[in-house]
């Protein structure tokens, strides 16, 4: 009596055992296809290993542009902008204050060179971004006309410019 219960126990647990397997047996192919689809798509995104940098080698201190040309007559508007902004905020003037901040703000120095963020320095990405986020502190500050916090700005942009020309502008 026990031999036949075990075995009708075993068969109860291999005939369940069975319709589930007949059961998700049709959704078993396409899952094995979508596991070996993302381990194709790992495998092929990963890039090649990135080289260390050797000392002195990961310093670049030229920037190569689509344009220099271009690039100087921007840089050029942008000087004429920024010495505009400080005799308007000499007189306090806070429409051509408002003026100068925005077209000081328009001007992003990494589209400029015609180049990907990816190919240009570090440190110029950096400079870039500090100085834009000067100059819309700067525009806010015109907009509130609030004195103390645009003369600090407009440091900032000044300080943001400065730091960048140290290292890449050409004499």
């Amino acid at each position: 009596m026990i031999e036949f219960w075990k075995q009708n126990i075993i068969s109860k647990n291999l005939s369940h055992f069975k319709a589930v397997f007949l059961l998700y047996k049709q959704s078993f192919l396409p899952a094995n296809v979508i596991i070996i689809a993302f381990m194709l798509l790992f495998v092929l995104s990963c890039g090649k290993a990135e080289k260390p940098v050797s000392e002195g080698e990961g310093i670049v201190t030229k920037l190569e542009f689509e344009s220099k040309i271009r690039f100087r007559l921007y840089m050029n508007d942008l000087e004429d902008y920024y010495d505009d902004l400080a005799v308007a905020i000499r007189k306090q003037n806070w429409e051509k204050i408002r003026k100068h901040a925005r077209q000081l703000g328009k001007i992003l120095p990494v589209v400029l060179t015609g180049r990907k963020k990816q190919e240009l320095p570090i440190d110029f990405v950096m400079f870039d971004s500090e100085y834009h986020l000067s100059t819309l502190k700067l525009v806010e500050a015109a907009e509130a006309e609030e004195t103390d916090q645009l003369n600090i700005e407009y440091e900032k942009v000044k300080q943001a410019c400065d730091n960048c020309h140290r290292i890449y502008k050409e004499e």
